[in-house]
């Protein structure tokens, strides 16, 4: 009766391999689920990339440039402008701010960059300060 309750040494061996299994698979997929949460720098850099890429297609771009003297210009303009209407406001918040900003509405948005009339001064000295740099 002594014998049926020890484990065989197999199947000690099977059932250590089963369990170093498992923490491999546990410590794996932890390491991509961290890769999926993007930091903030990575977060400030695609929300600025996004503004690269959308930018010149807003209906009053070219319009806005023109006004300060930078028509024709929108490939040399925009990142630069980019980085200084998003790197200051995203500066600010916290990683987990950020994360939050994606499921916020775009009134709670606006509010959280310092509402509408910070942004629209904002957008007006960085556009100056492209007219002064080009």
């Amino acid at each position: 009766m002594a014998e049926a309750a020890t484990p065989k040494p197999r199947n000690k061996i099977r059932t250590i391999r089963i369990w170093l299994w498992v923490i491999t698979l546990l410590f794996a997929g932890m390491f991509f689920l961290s890769q999926c949460a993007m930091s903030k720098p990575q977060a400030k850099g695609k929300i600025i990339a996004s503004c690269v890429k959308n930018g010149p297609f807003a209906p009053t771009w070219e319009q806005e440039l023109a006004q300060y003297g930078l028509a024709g210009q929108s490939d040399k303009v925009i990142e630069p402008y980019c980085v200084c209407m998003w790197d200051e406001p995203l500066e600010a918040m916290s990683a987990k701010e950020i994360k939050a900003f994606s499921q916020m509405t775009p009134d709670e948005q606006l509010q959280k960059l310092g509402g509408e009339a910070s942004m629209v001064a904002r957008h007006q000295q960085c556009l100056r300060q492209q007219k002064s740099g080009v």
